[in-house]
């Protein structure tokens, strides 16, 4: 089978590879469609925190969507040629932090391994918990931003917002533009900051009161506070964009009593600094965010079959595997949101 195998930095070959074997009690999903994500942007583009422990030289991307190929006999729940979408990874639900609530941060994830390739191998702790059903109202090259939308959702929830709060997200990428539907769709009032004019029309598409074009000039602290009341700030203040002068601006975008969501990863071994006095006396939250949990994975799925992701906003472009790195580049240089990489048709 046809694979996209990520040899380091900027460094993607298309290559055969075997095809899997069917895992005890679980599936193989034949990819139909995989889309590009800023996850995979910063891995290919950059050192990533996270080991994904694949080993040397393997298949890149994450996200994707297709047909099952192919059941263990264990396997009861799904059958050859269910359209399905599968989460790229699923918690334990057994350590201290899956019974604190906190599966987000499980250190025994299950992960499906790499997508940009023909066929998947699923293993079944994946398939009972993270796998899905995508139901005929559900364009199949849409489900595969489950995952992403998961993470958006995490972000929404950890946001806590209230009927009428003002709430910030600077970055109109993919998550960023789930995270505005989401906290959009819960009450909040929303100020989109992005550099790309056509990523804030979108923006506005999925639910922001107010954009905000930055450039270099822009005072961007200012122009956002002036959207709010009496410019007191923000309620919740959100980076969605994983640069630390980005973590940095957006502090002091937050009211005093304010929450800041650190959503993005930042490149390994940056640091942030923080103004001590505006933290203690203005009473400022800040929170890191990493990942999603089961409860939310299955709340982003549910947000998709009833038509709150649209296709036409979330899903851009088409591409193949023989030219998925052009995808990569497409997004990281703004083209797009999420870019369809289509792997195969939709029949077996």
């Amino acid at each position: 089978m046809k694979a996209a195998i990520f040899y380091g930095l900027n460094d993607i070959r298309i290559e055969e590879r075997e095809m899997p074997k069917c895992p005890k009690g679980g599936l193989i999903m034949k990819v139909c469609y995989v889309t590009t994500c800023g996850t995979d942007v910063k891995r290919y583009k950059r050192p990533y925190a996270i080991d994904r422990g694949q080993g040397e030289y393997p298949i890149f991307g994450h996200e994707a969507s297709g047909l099952v190929y192919k059941v263990d006999e264990e396997c009861k729940d799904f059958k050859v040629g269910d359209r399905i979408v599968t989460h790229d990874a699923t918690a334990c639900g057994n350590c201290y932090w899956c019974k604190k609530g906190l599966s987000n941060i499980c250190p025994n994830m299950t992960r499906l391994g790499g997508t940009w390739t023909e066929y998947i191998a699923v293993d079944k702790k994946i398939l009972e918990k993270n796998t899905f059903k995508v139901p005929n109202n559900v364009p199949l090259e849409l489900a595969p931003a489950v995952e992403p939308m998961a993470c958006a959702m995490h972000c929404a929830e950890a946001a806590n917002v209230r009927l009428g709060d003002y709430v910030v997200v600077n970055g109109a990428g993919p998550l960023g533009l789930g995270i505005i539907k989401y906290v959009s769709a819960m009450g909040a009032q929303v100020i989109a900051c992005d550099m790309s004019e056509f990523r804030l029309e979108m923006a506005k598409k999925m639910g922001a009161k107010w954009t905000i074009h930055v450039t270099e000039e822009l005072d961007q602290i200012k122009a956002v506070r002036a959207l709010t009341p009496n410019e007191r700030g923000c309620d919740v203040a959100i980076e969605a964009v994983g640069l630390p002068k980005t973590w940095e601006l957006t502090i002091p975008m937050a009211r005093k009593g304010g929450l800041v969501l650190e959503f993005a990863g930042c490149a390994p071994g940056t640091s942030i600094t923080v103004d001590t006095a505006l933290l203690h006396y203005s009473e400022l939250t800040i929170k890191g965010l990493f990942h999603t949990t089961l409860q939310q994975i299955q709340m982003a799925f549910d947000s998709m079959v009833n038509l709150l992701i649209p296709r036409d906003i979330m899903i851009t472009g088409n591409y193949t595997l023989d030219n998925c790195v052009q995808a990569l580049e497409d997004h990281s240089n703004q083209i797009g949101i999420k870019n369809l990489i289509k792997i195969s048709k939709e029949t077996l």
